[in-house]
């Protein structure tokens, strides 16, 4: 496990690298983005008009056409994140933190212990926040790509495939998995406060420094350097690119 020693002489150990942080902080943009966009701001009429003036688009996007580049730009980031999580670094990586119940059930007891110390990475609980929002954003993404407009001119990338009906369907289900990502954020906000003031335990700093203090972490094994590998991203940035690419074009 990386560390170093912060200006206090506090020895801080590094739990996240900078990719799932970039990714986590990315996703919360392009989701409100996203949002914004299907409720069609005005915002985005002034980014429209924008774009007209500097030349970059002759008539402009719309509403709808930046929303279809946010979502293959969160394509990309869930493509990344799913190869991060097999090859990516240790704390990163779905087989070190997603646990069986038992395994839940004895991190639920932990809670009680004061003063709380986070374990290294995910908690299974949070692993399991995790793992909710990956599948509610592959439902999302999955879904809009296939969806039919109900004039047929403002519809997904891969609604050609599917015959109208089916298209409209699929806008139903985008409908319904945008209400239960709302519902999934909602929870990992309170879980966060929940972390902040009843446990003392701050989830919000690590994910921007990716360190924590190494005496307020319990380490109950030892784990590899937390790392990124040039060549690792670069093979997870190519393989998210060229399959972002196969379904836009």
């Amino acid at each position: 496990m990386t560390s170093d020693t912060s200006e206090s002489g506090q020895s801080r150990i590094l739990i996240w690298d900078w990719t799932v942080r970039f990714f986590h902080w990315l996703t919360v943009l392009l989701v409100i983005c996203m949002w914004s966009t299907a409720d069609k701001h005005d915002i985005w009429k002034t980014l429209d008009q924008f774009l007209i003036d500097a030349g970059v688009s002759e008539y402009g996007w719309g509403a709808m056409g930046f929303h279809q580049r946010f979502g293959m730009c969160l394509l990309f980031l869930l493509i990344f994140r799913i190869y991060w999580g097999v090859f990516g670094s240790a704390t990163a990586r779905f087989a070190g933190f997603i646990k069986g119940p038992g395994a839940i059930v004895e991190y639920v007891k932990t809670l009680k212990t004061r003063p709380y110390k986070p374990g290294v990475g995910h908690s299974p609980l949070g692993a399991l926040s995790v793992v909710a929002l990956l599948i509610v954003l592959v439902s999302q993404l999955t879904t809009g790509m296939f969806t039919v407009d109900v004039d047929g001119i403002e519809s997904g990338p891969l609604s050609h495939l599917v015959d109208f009906d089916t298209g409209r369907l699929f806008a139903d289900l985008h409908e319904m998995s945008f209400r239960a990502l709302y519902i999934l954020i909602g929870l990992h906000i309170l879980a966060v406060l929940f972390y902040q003031l009843y446990l003392k335990a701050n989830l919000v700093i690590p994910m921007i420094t990716g360190k924590r203090p190494a005496n307020s972490v319990v380490q109950k094994q030892s784990l590899p350097p937390v790392r990124a590998p040039i060549l690792a991203v670069g093979i997870g940035v190519v393989l998210s690119g060229v399959m972002v690419w196969l379904i836009w074009t």
